[in-house]
């Protein structure tokens, strides 16, 4: 027996929750109470990401994470004794924060915090535990880096930028495989033991203390540093140009075409969004049809904003047969120029608009996704109504605003496009592209 399809109705309207602030000590707590959500998330965030690492010991903030989850008493010992109140740990480093926290059922909540602050600011940061982690970090970027894709993603901070942004986060195989206990307990004791951070609290908050959770978790640490954020140079190079990050005997090439872009707080996201997503950043973007679908070339191509707090890039990767290489950078190009040419479609216009508004009720319906949310609005200095901002300004996208995006936001004059795969292959049909000189780099040498 046949049904027939309901009709869609109209889109549900969706405001972010306003967040409430209470000032302890030297720290903040961001919470939102959400009624019924019994499982609170908590996050403590540090203002102090890879990008202030000392470039003698790159890769220390990704090593204390790992280190941290050894806990108090060190030898792994904090996921057990977490598991007993039903908690999970977090932590992970970016180029502007490291972010710690907690998904613990509310009934547990003041149990498990004591044991979360232990592990942020107390860990045991035993040499051998150290040393274990860190050998374990080593191997795990070898592993991954034996990806074509990664290899490529991982080599583009040294094309578009000096200093620690020249590096992976995780500091790269020379460098973290030299940073010292000494130097891991240095640096925690300088950022995490030492000042305060924002906590952010996200589920049902009845019945809890903020302050007194506050209390507990910032202790009597201080408030934290100014950071410069002053924007890292270029490296010397002619741009555009190619490099090719030899892997011999490769039948498959990882293509990046990246170029520096803004900061975060210097994009208007809503319009540099809007137009990545339409030349890579959805399953019907320009570049997914060209190589995807029209020339058969690849499985998917994407693109996509990295945005920090002192500068930003701008990306689109995909992978491809060794033989097309050359092909699919002058068509991704291609398909940049088309873009800021001629402009989006109404159709484009109406997709980018949907994709963002309409899901938006989905998209924040967990503690999770919406203590990122306030991780989000903390490391970057937000307003409290960013989200209905960002809504506000998809809504308010015309063909025009996102026309002089592309002018303004695409630059493939100054791309610098890598490919990891087989030089001897590639060489003679990428340099017969003209995109721009290439050069040959092996990838044993990059992060010596």
């Amino acid at each position: 027996m046949s049904q027939t399809r309901p009709e869609l109705g109209a889109p549900a309207s969706f405001t972010f929750p306003r967040p409430q602030r209470v000032d302890v000590g030297a720290g903040t707590v961001v919470a939102i109470d959400v009624p019924g959500q019994l499982l609170v998330s908590l996050r403590l965030v540090h203002q102090h990401g890879a990008a202030l690492e000392p470039l003698d010991a790159m890769g220390v903030s990704l090593l204390t994470s790992e280190v941290l989850e050894d806990g108090p008493d060190g030898n792994s010992s904090l996921a057990p004794a977490l598991e007993r109140h039903g908690a999970e740990w977090t932590s992970r480093v970016t180029w502007d924060a490291f972010v710690t926290g907690l998904d613990v059922p509310v009934n547990r909540l003041n149990q498990a915090v004591g044991l979360f602050a232990d592990a942020v600011r107390r860990p045991a940061l035993a040499a051998d535990d150290i040393l274990r982690r860190r050998e374990q970090l080593v191997e795990r970027f070898w592993l991954e880096t034996a990806s074509a894709q990664t290899l490529a993603m991982r080599s583009v901070g040294g094309q578009l930028f000096t200093g620690r942004y020249g590096t992976p986060l995780a500091g790269g195989p020379g460098k973290l495989g030299a940073v010292t206990p000494e130097q891991v307990a240095s640096f925690h004791g300088d950022t995490l033991a030492s000042t305060a951070g924002t906590l952010v609290v996200v589920g049902d908050l009845t019945g809890v203390d903020l302050s007194e959770l506050g209390k507990r978790v910032f202790g009597d640490t201080s408030a934290s540093r100014e950071r410069d954020l002053t924007a890292p140079a270029p490296p010397p190079g002619e741009l555009p140009r190619v490099v090719v990050v030899d892997r011999p005997g490769s039948v498959q090439s990882a293509l990046v075409v990246a170029q520096r872009a803004p900061s975060r707080k210097e994009v208007d996201l809503p319009r540099a969004e809007g137009v990545s997503e339409i030349l890579g950043g959805m399953f019907t973007s320009r570049l997914n049809m060209e190589l995807r679908e029209r020339l058969g070339y690849t499985y998917g191509a994407g693109s996509g904003f990295d945005l920090r707090r002192d500068t930003g890039v701008f990306l689109m990767s995909t992978q491809v047969e060794a033989d097309t290489t050359a092909h699919s950078i002058t068509s991704s190009l291609e398909q940049v120029n088309k873009l800021r040419d001629e402009g989006v479609t109404e159709q484009e216009l109406d997709t980018v608009r949907e994709s963002n508004t309409v899901g938006l009720p989905v998209s924040y319906s967990t503690a999770r996704s919406m203590a990122g949310a306030l991780v989000d609005m903390v490391v970057h200095d937000l307003p409290d109504d960013h989200i209905d901002r960002q809504r506000a300004g998809y809504e308010k996208l015309t063909r025009e605003s996102l026309d002089s995006a592309a002018q303004e936001y695409l630059h493939p004059e100054q791309s610098v496009v890598v490919v990891a795969g087989d030089a001897e292959r590639l060489r003679g049909p990428l340099t017969e592209t003209g995109v721009g000189p290439v050069e040959v780099v092996d990838p044993e040498t990059l992060w010596a």
